[in-house]
């Protein structure tokens, strides 16, 4: 990196500074504010996937009925692939400068991204209200232990939760890249304590697998699509957080860095969830804290169960902050504070299903497999639109409304409209997980639950034979751009025009 690139990088900007209100929202960030380095995302999104959540998505694993061994294999590779993707869909924010969710009005036009918008913020704020489930309970358990119970202590727990979430997300960007790396640090230390008191309760022959057992190929691809769908779930979140880096900065260094340290926090509480879902022979149940009384301490539990409500809210801070700024990328006229009031409203009411209804550990897989069905058929897309553009973006016409390169035919760009809806449709019906079993997987895969795989190759071909044309000739770009985005200007305006 150039002097220059390295003054960028680390310089501090008041716009967007740590323990100070974000002041941008879903506007393309001006040359003038662009710092940091892909390095932090590495830290990033280890603070935000080591959590008691992710915990309990590598029992999951396990609970399909797959060997110990197995598990473990579901759970590299179903990572490895999600992590890639992850790391891919953060590659657009340099050079778009702007939320995610936005960046796809290239790839559906304008008017056509309000549907993956739409079920994008559902997403964001399903994981915030299942986040603040988990550390709802911790915080209840640690009212138990000092003596405190009755239903007052619930909504007390939820109230507590939902305010720390809350005013990290309202400072924004820089103080969660800030406050993520510390965090990191001390859920490790934690959570490998707990792998210690729990490895002492595997029963015997348990760790190099179930006695006898070996799961058949079609249980594993299940298990491994549950485990793709957590990091998977985090693509439409995932140029939120690189929109601030240089425009120029390696596509490369950022998807290593973003997969990378999503990758190693998911392998390493996953495969923890592994080792607990052994001991307890499979079932962490609809209250997973309460199970953590069979291998802890009192003096352990206390620390550990502070680790849990500390991940949850520094995973819930990212997904806060990105149900905000999905709010004003559907164009509803609200400001960022508001918007966020609106989350905790919504999470209150799934909190009281939750407790009327329970069955917290069979909806929370049901969520993640649904997961599937949409985010890989959008994240196939928008890498294709990026790669087939060169990384070469309109910042002015992704904003601009009702007109423009990306406004199309009436807002729709119908190669990824038709890309996306085939995706999710093909992608259901090669499902066969316990949420969905399709007819026509059992029929022609013999029970195999290709979803995974279905909904990341059909649309992402799909879309290239679709839009490739309109992308190759016109618009703006054209098959012999350059890699690199043409330099503008702060204000947005190319660098040499009037």
């Amino acid at each position: 990196m150039s002097d220059h690139g390295n003054e960028v990088a680390s310089r501090i900007v008041d716009a967007d500074k740590a323990w100070s209100i974000e002041q941008h929202a879903i506007e393309p960030i001006p040359a003038s504010d662009r710092h940091g380095t892909p390095i932090e995302l590495f830290k990033m999104w280890i603070g935000a996937n080591v959590n008691y959540v992710v915990i309990v998505t590598g029992s999951l694993a396990y609970a399909q009925g797959l060997s110990f061994l197995q598990s473990i294999s579901a759970i590299l590779i179903g990572n490895l692939v999600g992590c890639a993707v992850l790391g891919l869909c953060s590659i657009m924010g340099p050079r778009t400068g702007t939320a995610g969710i936005m960046s796809s009005r290239s790839s559906f036009g304008q008017a056509g991204a309000f549907l993956p918008m739409a079920i994008s913020l559902i997403s964001a704020l399903s994981w915030f209200s299942i986040q603040s489930v988990v550390a709802t309970q911790s915080l209840e358990e640690l009212f138990k232990i000092g003596g405190f119970t009755g239903s007052p202590v619930i909504w007390i727990s939820l109230a507590i939760v939902l305010a720390a979430e809350i005013l990290l997300a309202v400072y924004g960007h820089a103080t969660i890249i800030a406050a993520e790396k510390w965090i990191a640090v001390v859920l490790v230390l934690l959570f490998a304590g707990l792998a210690c008191f729990v490895v002492p309760h595997l029963p015997p022959l348990a760790a190099p697998g179930r006695p006898g057992t070996t799961a058949p190929l079609t249980t594993w691809l299940v298990a491994t699509g549950i485990i793709f769908s957590y990091p998977i779930s985090w693509a439409n979140f995932a140029s939120d957080y690189s929109r601030y880096f240089p425009e120029q900065e390696s596509w490369r260094r950022i998807v290593l860095c973003a997969g990378g340290g999503q990758f190693v926090a998911l392998v390493f509480c996953e495969v923890i969830g592994v080792l607990f879902a052994v001991a307890l022979d499979g079932a962490l149940g609809d209250d997973p804290i309460s199970q953590l009384r069979v291998f802890l301490p009192t003096w352990f539990m206390v620390p550990l169960l502070f680790a849990i409500i500390l991940g949850g809210v520094a995973a819930n801070v990212l997904n806060g902050y990105t149900a905000a700024l999905g709010m004003l990328a559907l164009r509803i006229p609200i400001n960022r504070f508001r918007s966020l009031a609106i989350i905790a409203i919504f999470t209150l009411i799934v909190r009281a299903l939750t407790l009327l209804y329970g069955q917290f550990y069979q909806l929370y897989q049901q969520f993640l497999d649904y997961l599937i069905f949409w985010t890989t058929p959008w994240a196939a897309i928008v890498i294709t639109d990026y790669f087939m553009r060169r990384g070469h973006y309109d910042r002015i016409d992704l904003m601009r409304w009702g007109s423009g390169q990306y406004w199309y035919q009436a807002g729709m760009f119908w190669a990824g409209i038709v890309s996306f809806i085939t995706g999710i449709v093909l992608s259901v019906a090669s499902s066969n997980s316990p949420t969905f079993a399709s007819p026509l997987a059992a029929r022609l895969f013999g029970g195999a639950d290709l979803s995974l795989e279905v909904g990341l190759v059909v649309p992402a071909v799909l879309y290239y034979v679709l839009a490739r044309k309109h992308i190759g000739t016109g618009h703006g770009l054209f098959r012999g751009a350059s890699r690199r985005p043409q330099p503008r200007h702060s204000d947005g305006s190319r660098v040499g025009t009037a």
